[in-house]
C-alpha cells in the first residue's frame, strides 16, 4: 500500500509540474467602439481601428437614413467583425445569427480588407446592419426570442451604400428621364423581390431606381415604423400587401401605387438639371405649391384653391389624388430648397399626406405657424443678404463710392417687415436670451 501511494503521489506531482509548465489559452485581441455595439476581432491593430471606423460611420449612416434611432443594445451583444485570414475574399461575406444564454448574436465572418474586396465588405456590413435592426427589437435577453432571420433586399443595400458616398443628393443627380422616355419603368414590386443574394451586380439604372424606392418611402409620416416592419417581413408572399401592411400611409390598388411610383420617379429624374435654390426662388415655389388647381366635375369650371381652404375642396373628386402628388413635390423640393426652409417643407408634406387621408385636426394652426415661420426665415435671409451687401461695400476701394451709395438707396426702398414678423422674431429672441 505505501509504494501504491507512493507511486500515485509521484504521478500527481508529474503531472502538476507538466501543467504548470503548459501556458495558458490566448485570447484574441478584440477592439470595441466607444458605445461597445461593434467589436472587432483578428488582424492587426491598424486594420482593426480602420475596419472600426467604417463600421461605426456605416451604422450611423443606415440608422440616419431609415430615421431610427441610434440604439444601444448591452454590451455582451455587439456585432462582431472577425478578421479571418483562411477566408477567401472571392465571394460577398453573410452574416451569421446565433443564440446563446447571453441573447441573440451576429457575428460577420470575412477575408482582410483589401481595396478589391472593399465594396463586397461595405455590402455586408450593410446586410449586418440591417439584419441587426431587423431582428434585435425582438431580442430576449435569456435566449428564447422568437425571430427570423430576414432576407435583406438588394435595393436598399444599393441606395444606402451609394448614400454612404453621396450624402448630397444634388451631387448626384438621378438620370432615368430616357428610362420614362421610353417606357420601360419596371413595376414597384419587381424591385422589392429582388435579394441582395442574387449574384447579378446592379447597374447605374438600377441603382437610381433603388435611390428613388428608397425617398419613395422616407418621405412618409410613418416611414420610421415602416421601414423597421419591411425589414423582418416577408416581401416574397405578396410585395404589394407586405408593403401596405408596413406602411399604413400606402393605400389604393397596384394600379395607384404604381401611378405614384411612376410620378416620384420623373420628379426626382427632373432635379438632374436643376441646381441648388436660393432663399427667394425656395420661397416662390412654396407659393406655387401651395395653390391647388381643382376641377369641378359637375360644372367643369377650373378653380384655385389655397392649401389653408380644405373645407372647399376636399369634397371634389380627385382632390386626395392631387393631394398626395403635392406631397411628393413638397418632398422633391425640400432636397434642393434652401436649408433654412427644411422644416416649413416638411410641415407642408406631412399636412398634405394628411389631408388626403381625410384628417384635418389641428391643420389650420400648424398652416399658420408655417406661415410665420416662413416670414422669419425671409427675414433672416434678408438681414443676411444685407450684412454682406454692406461687408462688401465698407471694403470696397474709395472709387465704389457711388455704388456705396446706391447700396444705401436701395436699402431705404426695402419694404419693412410686418408686425406680426417683428413680434414672432421678438418672441424668438427672448426664448434664445432669456435674460435680456
Amino acid at each position: 500500500m505505501q509504494g501504491t501511494a507512493a507511486i500515485f503521489c509521484l504521478a500527481f506531482t508529474l503531472a502538476t509540474a507538466a501543467l504548470a509548465q503548459t501556458p495558458p489559452p490566448v485570447r484574441p485581441v478584440k477592439t470595441s467602439d466607444q458605445f461597445s455595439q461593434l467589436l472587432v476581432s483578428g488582424g492587426d491593430f491598424p486594420q482593426r481601428v480602420a475596419l472600426l471606423r467604417a463600421a461605426s460611420e456605416l451604422r450611423t449612416v443606415v440608422l440616419e437614413t431609415l430615421g431610427q434611432p441610434q440604439l444601444r443594445y448591452p454590451a455582451a451583444r455587439p456585432i462582431l467583425l472577425v478578421i479571418n485570414p483562411l477566408i477567401s475574399n472571392r465571394n460577398q461575406p453573410q452574416p451569421s445569427v446565433t443564440e446563446d444564454p447571453g441573447g441573440i448574436k451576429l457575428q460577420l465572418n470575412f477575408a482582410p480588407p483589401s481595396p478589391t474586396s472593399a465594396p463586397q465588405l461595405e455590402r455586408a456590413l450593410v446586410v449586418t446592419i440591417l439584419t441587426e435592426l431587423a431582428i434585435r427589437p425582438n431580442d430576449s435577453s435569456k435566449g428564447a426570442a422568437n425571430y427570423t432571420v430576414p432576407q435583406i433586399p438588394r435595393w436598399i443595400v444599393d441606395a444606402l451604400c451609394h448614400k454612404a458616398h453621396n450624402p448630397n443628393p444634388l451631387q448626384a443627380p438621378i438620370a432615368l428621364l430616357p428610362l420614362l422616355d421610353a417606357g420601360r419603368l419596371p413595376p414597384l414590386t419587381t424591385l422589392l423581390l429582388r435579394p441582395e443574394t442574387d449574384p447579378i451586380g446592379s447597374t447605374e439604372e438600377e441603382i437610381d431606381l433603388h435611390r428613388c424606392l428608397l425617398s419613395f418611402l422616407k418621405n412618409r409620416e410613418d416611414a420610421n415604423s415602416g421601414f423597421r416592419k419591411l425589414l423582418s417581413s416577408q416581401t416574397a408572399v405578396d410585395p404589394l400587401r407586405c408593403l401596405q401592411t408596413c406602411f399604413a400611409s400606402i393605400i389604393g390598388t397596384e394600379d395607384t401605387l404604381q401611378r405614384e411610383w411612376t410620378l416620384h420617379v420623373a420628379t426626382n429624374s427632373a432635379q438632374a438639371t436643376i441646381v441648388a435654390l436660393d432663399g427667394p426662388q425656395t420661397e416662390l415655389e412654396i407659393q406655387n405649391l401651395l395653390l391647388l388647381n381643382v376641377t369641378d366635375p359637375e360644372s367643369g369650371r377650373h378653380f384655385s384653391y389655397p392649401l389653408s381652404q380644405f373645407d372647399d375642396y376636399l369634397r371634389l373628386p380627385g382632390a386626395r389624388n392631387l393631394l398626395l402628388h403635392r406631397q411628393l413635390e413638397f418632398n422633391a423640393l425640400r432636397d434642393r430648397a434652401h436649408f433654412f426652409y427644411n422644416e416649413v417643407i416638411n410641415t407642408y408634406a406631412v399636412a398634405c399626406n394628411e389631408l388626403a387621408g381625410g384628417r384635418t385636426k389641428d391643420i389650420v394652426r400648424r398652416l399658420r405657424n408655417a406661415t410665420l415661420e416662413r416670414e422669419s426665415v425671409a427675414a433672416r435671409l434678408s438681414r443676411i443678404r444685407d450684412h454682406l451687401n454692406w461687408f462688401e461695400a465698407v471694403a470696397a476701394p474709395r472709387q465704389w463710392t457711388p455704388q456705396l451709395a446706391e447700396f444705401y438707396r436701395v436699402l431705404d426702398e426695402l419694404p419693412p417687415l410686418s408686425e406680426r414678423t417683428k413680434a414672432e422674431l421678438d418672441r424668438a429672441q427672448r426664448e434664445f436670451n432669456p435674460r435680456h
